[in-house]
């Protein structure tokens, strides 16, 4: 089941409880007000990879302070989610500023040109974690289930 599938019977399950709950009274809508959101320290970009390995965005690389040369070492957890280290590894800024990832990595994760990588970062961790759109997929779905991670 891929995850438009989860969300459409989630939906569908809302709306069957909807239908026998309480009726809906239908009139204005009532204006609430915002609640306050406390900004976390985890920061989120969202990229392509290209043809040679290359992460396209460079702002969270810019935020860790990750100068070109920088040696980078990733590490794969369940080939779906690789995390980057400021460490003598296999991975390297570039000097425009790019992240390339490895071949062996790429091809481990199963990544090709064009996918979609959701990046994050904290402020307080000197690592980025780059997670493929399988891994986000796997998130979401557990979470539509009502999963604990």
């Amino acid at each position: 089941m891929n995850l438009v599938e989860a969300l459409a019977e989630f939906e569908a399950a809302s709306t069957t409880k909807r239908a026998t709950g309480t009726p809906r009274v239908d009139g204005l809508p009532v204006a609430r007000p915002p609640e306050r959101v406390r900004r976390g320290t985890s920061r989120y970009a969202f990229t392509t990879i290209d043809v040679h390995g290359r992460l396209g965005d460079r702002s969270l690389v810019r935020l860790l302070n990750w100068l070109p040369g920088t040696s980078l070492k990733p590490t794969v957890l369940n080939d779906r989610i690789i995390v980057l280290r400021r460490s003598p590894g296999t991975a390297t800024v570039l000097k425009l500023g790019h992240i390339r990832l490895p071949a062996a990595i790429r091809h481990r994760c199963q990544l090709h040109a064009g996918d979609g990588l959701l990046l994050t970062t904290s402020a307080a961790r000197d690592l980025l974690v780059v997670c493929t759109t399988a891994a986000l997929d796997q998130a979401l779905r557990a979470y539509v289930r009502g999963e604990s991670p």
